[in-house]
């Protein structure tokens, strides 16, 4: 009796048994590449995939007479290089080591156009040897704004680094983007790998002899993307990865001469002994793995090890996610991913048969599989790739309103493959948009998260869904050309007609704002009033157009009403005289980028 009474206390105090919603990473990272093609700036390709998603900032870098168009923005709209390059060197180099993993899950040609497109900006970003343009769009400007990139009204200025004005960070880590992917590029494209090697070695120049942290350059940064770490950091990184793509000792000497400087133990530049996960910031233990991945020198491997360590045996949520009291609060899945991720590397180099390795194999799959599904609150945190995936992630586009706080709870939009911030240190997770710390989407949250992905498809631990029926799985049903249109007369007398016609989109066609046009017979019939739509319009005294933006009148694709209001004029009298308009065209997210749709 005793016995059982113990047993049951046990059970009681036991985790609660939870099934893996998936194990399909491939199908989790086709979604990730998705997420990032949504973020894309400038002018967009004629592949785009992402329908609501069209060009903007076409004139980035105008100010400053240069062309600074492409490249990725996050949830906002400016576009901070500092974290883009951090979040494009870890997929690149993801790209570089888990080449297999990609290519078996059937995204390696995505992998290209994502990093290209990212590869591009830095480009044209270096319009100098000694220049480098870090960031576009003011952060204040910005944050107080809340509208899709394709809409901004206000004005977008571009800031750079020089010789007198230097950013060692920031051009470390753009230098680190670039050589990573040249490395990535160097089998299928070489001319283009050169191009990129040739960026990266100029730019690190640039950053090792003009030493300076980039965010007393660009201030504007500093309330946003400030390098904590300093720059010592970057220096390292960028040399590692010149002396991978190049194997010139001279960049391995650049590694030693920080890496066994005897920094104090309070010293803010101390490179050796770091405790925490990488970040947009911090790229310490990331200089660890890839230092010893290249040479398999002792005192690399004895430092990457020793880091890897401790991430594995790190502190967790209840439900086993990586979890650190200072740093998850915010972006916890980001975190998660990123102590992860350096582990997985260096397994990497590991001999297969290595109790460690399997280790640590075994730690980077628990973190993805809670990430995925596999956790107490039972959510997938990749948008869209569940029924239970987060639905109002903090993303400006994809909301479709003009406010975090405004417009249907759930987004008009799906961000197919976001990573949402993720949950709280006792595995609690609220699903509302302004919940910055745990539903805030940006460009580093994934990068890891991505990388991780392709590790596990490549390691052979992907266990393929069944095909995704439910709806708003990727990809997407095309939306059908489904409106009702119902004019709704309330009044019809000799003089004149009044009616509040209603409008509704079934089958999944979704309009976070709409227009439409129709034309009436001069003859038979004068516009007295229209009202309803947000703005009104006439053109050569009988083609009338009506519009309302976001937030007044969302059209759900689920058949509910909106309606406006009209007063029709009859010239030449005639109760029940055919005045209506025989055909309205109907413009879905408005007549500027939206599709249109003839209405009988």
């Amino acid at each position: 009796m005793k016995f059982s009474k113990i047993i049951a206390t046990i059970a009681a105090c036991a985790p609660a048994l939870i099934k893996a919603a998936s194990q399909d990473y491939a199908r989790h990272l086709e979604l990730s590449i998705l997420f990032y093609e949504a973020q894309r700036s400038g002018k967009l390709p004629a592949n785009n995939r992402i329908f609501w998603r069209h060009d903007s900032m076409v004139d980035a870098g105008k100010d400053n007479n240069v062309d600074l168009t492409g490249g990725y923005d996050a949830g906002d709209n400016v576009k901070f290089n500092f974290p883009q390059a951090s979040a494009l060197t870890l997929l690149a180099w993801s790209a570089v080591e888990w080449k297999d993993g990609y290519k078996e899950a059937g995204q390696w040609e995505y992998m290209k156009d994502l990093l290209k497109w990212g590869m591009d900006y830095f480009v044209k970003c270096h319009t100098g040897k000694t220049e480098l343009y870090g960031q576009v769009g003011n952060g204040s400007l910005d944050h107080g704004a809340w509208v899709p990139p394709e809409d901004i009204d206000y004005k977008y200025p571009s800031y750079k680094i020089t010789a007198s004005a230097p950013g060692s960070d920031l051009a470390g880590e753009t230098a680190a983007a670039l050589v990573a992917s040249s490395l990535a590029f160097r089998e299928d494209d070489p001319e283009y790998a050169d191009l990129l090697l040739k960026h990266g070695k100029e730019i690190y120049d640039f950053a090792d002899k003009y030493r300076g942290s980039y965010d007393k350059s660009i201030e504007d940064a500093k309330g946003y993307y400030r390098s904590y770490s300093g720059y010592m950091d970057e220096l390292v990184w960028g040399a590692a990865w010149l002396y991978k793509a190049t194997g010139d000792e001279t960049y391995k000497k650049k590694v030693d001469a920080i890496w066994d400087y005897p920094y104090g133990d309070l010293d803010p530049d101390k490179f050796l002994g770091s405790t925490g996960p990488i970040s947009w910031d911090d790229k310490k233990a990331s200089s660890y793995a890839l230092m010893a991945m290249i040479t398999g020198e002792d005192k690399y491997v004895k430092e990457s090890t020793t880091h890897s360590d401790l991430m594995v045996n790190y502190k967790t949520t209840p439900g086993g996610l990586w979890y650190d009291t200072n740093l998850s609060m915010w972006g916890s899945n980001r975190y998660a991913s990123n102590a992860a991720f350096t582990v997985a590397m260096l397994a990497s180099s590991m001999d297969p048969n290595d109790s460690k390795r399997k280790q640590y194999v075994k730690f980077v799959q628990k973190q993805i599989d809670y990430i995925i599904g596999n956790n107490p609150a039972k959510v997938d945190y990749v948008v869209g790739a569940d029924p239970s995936s987060p639905k109002a992630v903090h993303h400006r586009g994809a909301s479709g309103s003009k406010g975090a706080d405004k417009g249907p709870d759930e987004n008009v939009f799906v961000l197919y493959g976001a990573l949402a911030g993720g949950p709280g240190a006792r595995d609690d997770y609220k699903d509302t948009r302004n919940n910055y710390e745990m539903n805030e989407v940006a460009l580093d949250y994934n990068a890891a998260f991505q990388g991780l992905l392709a590790f596990l498809v490549k390691e052979g631990l992907n266990v393929p869904d069944p095909k995704q029926t439910w709806d708003g799985a990727w990809p997407p049903k095309e939306p059908k050309p489904d409106i009702k249109w119902d004019w709704n007369i309330s009044t019809d007398e000799d003089s004149y007609m009044s009616g509040a016609p209603t409008i509704a989109t079934g089958s999944g066609l979704k309009c976070a704002k709409w227009c439409f046009t129709m034309e009436v017979d001069s003859s038979k019939v004068s516009v007295q009033n229209i009202w309803g739509g947000e703005s009104k319009e006439v053109t050569s005294g009988k083609v009338y157009k009506v519009c309302n933006g976001y937030d007044n009148g969302y059209l759900d694709g689920k058949g509910t009403k909106i309606n406006w209001n009209f007063n029709f004029k009859k010239p030449n009298g005639g109760k029940g005289v055919d005045i209506l308009p025989k055909t309205v065209v109907f413009y879905c997210n408005g007549d500027k980028y939206g599709d249109s749709y003839l209405v009988n």
